[in-house]
Parts: structure tokens; C-alpha cells; sequence
């Protein structure tokens, strides 16, 4: 069957994925670090020159309440897209029955009416204790932190955007591709993953 996928949302996907990978081999990396370390062995020299960070990586420590804060408001502001797209997709590729789906569709509308507006003040809200995690933390040579906050914030920015209609309507569709995108968000959550990784080696 043909797909209309054109070339720059598979170079897209493609270039997330390359991300990803980076990422979690980062990941591996500092934990096969953490690793030789706690067993004693000696890294050579060249080892010590070309990974400065790890003793910094170590001296590093976080905000535990102003964390589970940020991370508890961004995945209940989730909710109401997590359904919505649950419920979509239950719509358009299982077969249940019509009377089913009229019901789905019925349930979706309203919860896109009363909760989807949690998702704006909420990711603001989290956006925040995210701004204020970052500052009582201390995240010596980790920057993906500030990466996770940078990329979230632009997320947060781009559906505000989109929201309020600030912007031209040329550019309208673009952003909500964007801001809406299962690559951007799955780039965002394999930073914080990655960064916190680094962090709980302390």
C-alpha cells in the first residue's frame, strides 16, 4: 500500500532515532564508567583526559521534591492527550462495533472540552517547578538537565503559541506538527532519562 510520507518526516524520524541511540549510548558509557570505578580499576591516563567530567558528574546532586514535582505536573497534564490519542486510535483501527465508537467519540469530546485545558496550565505549571529544580540543583558537567528544561520549555512554548493563535497561519500547521511530534517527545524523554541516569551516580 502507498504512504505519503514525504522525505523529511522519514529524515525526521530517522534523525530522532539517531538521537535516541546517541543518548542511551551515552548512558551506557557513564554506567560502564560507574562501574570500573566501583571495582576498583585504573582508568589510563588517556582515559582520564578524555573523560574530565566524571569526577565533576560526581559532586553533583539534585532537588528531590522540586524533581517529582516537575515530573508528577508534566505527566498529569499527559492525561488528557494520552486519552485522546488512546481513544483515536481505538476509533480508527479496531473493530469494535459503531455504537462503541460513537460512544469513544462522544467521551473524547468531552474530556478534550474540561480536561485538555489542564494540559496548558499544567505544563506551565510544571515548567516551572522545572526552572526552579534546575536552580536548587547542582548538575556539575551534565548538561542534559538544562538540554530536557531547554527542549520542554520550547514544547511548552510551541503549544502556547499555537493556542492563542500568536503567530501566522502559514506557520500555525508546522508548530502544532511540532509540537505535537512522538520523535520531539521521545528526544525529550530519553534526555531527562539519560540525565538523571548520570545523576543517581553520585
Amino acid at each position: 500500500m502507498a504512504t505519503n510520507k514525504s522525505p523529511w518526516s522519514v529524515m525526521g524520524w530517522i534523525f530522532g532515532v539517531l538521537i535516541i541511540i546517541a543518548l542511551l549510548g551515552i548512558t551506557f558509557l557513564v554506567v560502564f564508567m560507574e562501574e570500573i570505578a566501583e571495582e576498583g580499576w585504573v582508568l589510563p591516563n588517556v582515559a582520564k583526559s578524555n573523560f574530565p567530567f566524571l569526577s565533576a558528574w560526581q559532586k553533583s546532586s539534585g532537588n528531590e521534591f522540586t524533581g517529582d514535582a516537575t515530573a508528577l505536573l508534566f505527566g498529569m497534564a499527559c492525561v488528557p492527550v494520552a486519552i485522546d490519542l488512546i481513544s483515536r486510535s481505538v476509533i480508527r483501527y479496531t473493530p469494535v462495533s459503531e455504537k462503541l465508537k460513537g460512544f469513544i467519540r462522544s467521551a473524547n469530546n468531552n474530556q478534550r472540552k474540561y480536561l485538555m485545558p489542564m494540559h496548558t496550565y499544567l505544563s506551565i505549571l510544571a515548567l516551572g517547578f522545572g526552572f526552579l529544580h534546575l536552580n536548587l540543583s547542582s548538575c556539575i558537567a551534565n548538561p542534559f538537565p538544562e538540554w530536557g528544561l531547554i527542549l520542554s520549555g520550547v514544547l511548552v512554548g510551541s503549544g502556547l503559541l499555537f493556542k492563542w493563535k500568536a503567530i501566522p497561519v502559514k506557520f500555525r500547521k508546522p508548530l502544532y506538527k511540532f509540537h505535537t511530534s512522538l520523535v520531539v517527545t521521545g528526544i525529550l524523554l530519553v534526555i531527562l532519562l539519560v540525565g538523571h541516569t548520570i545523576m543517581s551516580f553520585d
